[in-house]
């Protein structure tokens, strides 16, 4: 049976993932930032040591895009520092890392789907912390594969899709931005393609993408809509605006849609549909769909 580290199990993502992997029989041991620092070098060794797993599955990070301008320690902390420490301790015991990575590495100025082989360029703190983390572990000499996704959602943490619903029950009109494309993605999908990955590994060290977007990309605006339409909260008006209209600390990506087809060629990965994805997510949380 394989072993697996499960690092950042008690996020939105982690969870997920960890309902997948023991749907598989794997044995994994849940590592979070209760039990956990991954910033603590020595920690993370004797964490790794003692348990000797086959994978190290990192879905753990620091996500406040908006904090991370202010806060750059805490979030280069996580991001960079605990992927380096990972990655050290991954070459010591032969552990195989996946790395789950973000499309804020790019900077939204491409005007068709980023593959994995197209220029980095952040444009925000967040995605300068997340780049280094990718490079810490690309030059580490661990084994590792890094997935990138993009504008997650599931139902163990703040996210957007909660958050409209919360407006949408105590607003009658929401302001939502309509000036930057990207592919919503639900954590279990992520989950559930980590699972696939680690049962068909290749060895291979690469880097790939992986979002629900197999109709397309969206906007902020238009994935409000189509929240609002799925879960029924037609009552409220959702008003397009420009990025420029919305006081944001961090810049975020104008365009910052993956494309998934080396994962497809690789592993036979292909997520469904974001609108399919967003039916799934109100299914799993308690709404029935005509």
């Amino acid at each position: 049976m394989l072993k697996i580290a499960l690092i950042g199990s008690t996020g939105m993502l982690g969870i997920d993932v960890n309902a997948a992997l023991k749907g598989v029989n794997f044995l994994v041991k849940n590592f979070n930032s209760k039990n956990l620092d991954i910033a603590n070098s020595e920690a993370v060794n004797s964490a790794v040591e003692s348990f000797k797993p086959d994978y190290i599955v990192n879905c753990a990070a620091y996500t406040n895009v908006d904090g991370a301008e202010t806060d750059k320690e805490s979030a280069d902390a996580v991001n960079n520092l605990g992927v380096q420490n990972l990655a050290d301790a991954a070459l010591n015991t032969g552990a195989r890392i996946i790395h789950i990575s973000t499309d804020y590495v790019f900077d939204g100025t491409k005007k068709t789907p980023y593959n994995e082989d197209d220029e980095t360029n952040p444009i925000n703190e967040y995605g300068f912390s997340k780049l280094r983390g990718e490079e810490a572990l690309k030059n580490s000499g661990a084994s590792y594969i890094i997935l990138r996704t993009s504008w997650l959602y599931g139902k163990n943490g703040k996210n957007f899709v909660n958050t409209i619903l919360k407006l949408a029950d105590s607003q009658k009109k929401i302001e939502v931005v309509d000036d930057q494309f990207g592919s919503p993605t639900y954590t279990k999908d992520i989950a559930y393609a980590i699972s696939e990955i680690i049962i068909k590994d290749n060895s291979k060290n690469e880097i790939y993408h992986l979002t629900n977007s197999s109709d397309g990309h969206t906007t902020w605006y238009k994935f409000a809509l189509e929240i609002v339409n799925v879960f029924k909260r037609t009552n409220c008006e959702i008003i397009p605006v420009s990025s420029d209209k919305s006081a944001r600390a961090a810049r975020r990506p104008v365009y910052s849609v993956l494309d998934n087809a080396k994962i497809k060629e690789d592993y036979g990965i292909e997520l469904r549909s974001w609108k399919d994805a967003l039916k799934k997510y109100c299914n799993d949380i308690g709404y029935f769909i005509v």
